[in-house]
């Protein structure tokens, strides 16, 4: 009972303090607190993105009944939140239409759908303890965490995008488009990291 309880209170706490940040980084996307001047050092930016990863990152360490509830997920469990990334069409989307340059946009949403569309399937197969499924779910976190670490890079650095192009980018520091690199992003980056620490730590099934 008692670790029912502890799950059902990591759920609530993970969940309430998501909701804060997600609303604090909308009101500070309003006041342009994630705009910054592209000039030859990425410190600001670098600071906004590692901030909300560095914020969940000691929510897992410092609050017991989060990292109980994130120790008790399955593999299968922390995989399939990774299909919500189809919001990666989004990006080819503002790319069709010239909002966001192709050097960002395309690596970015093509490497999002591919992640989402293999989730499920990764997940089932876990669920099912079909063979190689472990090892399938290594490759899809290992690329995964690939996946976002280039578009971060960049969204930051502007590799591939032309100097010319790098303001486009800026939608990206204003909401709600913000929600995305400042909550989510985190978010699954940690998922990665959790799912990969019980692959190499956790008995196989």
């Amino acid at each position: 009972m008692n670790s029912t309880k502890t799950t059902y209170g990591g759920v609530i706490v993970a969940i309430m303090l998501s909701i804060v940040w997600m609303l604090v980084t909308a009101t500070l996307s309003t006041l342009g607190f994630y705009e910054y001047q592209r000039n030859d050092s990425h410190i600001s930016v670098i600071i906004t993105v590692l901030t909300p990863t560095v914020f969940f990152a000691m929510l897992y360490v410092f609050f017991p009944a989060i990292k109980s509830w994130t120790r008790n997920l399955s593999l299968a469990m922390l995989t399939l939140p990774h299909a919500w990334r189809t919001v990666g069409f989004t990006f080819l989307a503002l790319w069709f239409y010239e909002i966001l340059p192709a050097g960002f946009a395309a690596p970015a949403g093509f490497g999002d759908f591919v992640i989402a569309i293999a989730a499920p399937f990764i997940a089932v197969s876990l669920w099912l303890k079909w063979s190689g499924a472990i090892r399938y779910a290594l490759w899809f976190n290992i690329l995964g965490l690939l996946d976002l670490f280039f578009a971060l890079l960049t969204g930051m650095t502007g590799f591939g995008v032309p100097i010319e192009r790098m303001v486009d980018i800026d939608p990206m520091t204003a909401f709600p488009m913000v929600i995305i690199p400042a909550v989510f992003v985190p978010l699954l980056v940690l998922a990665h990291v959790i799912s990969l620490v019980k692959i190499v730590t956790e008995p196989r099934f």
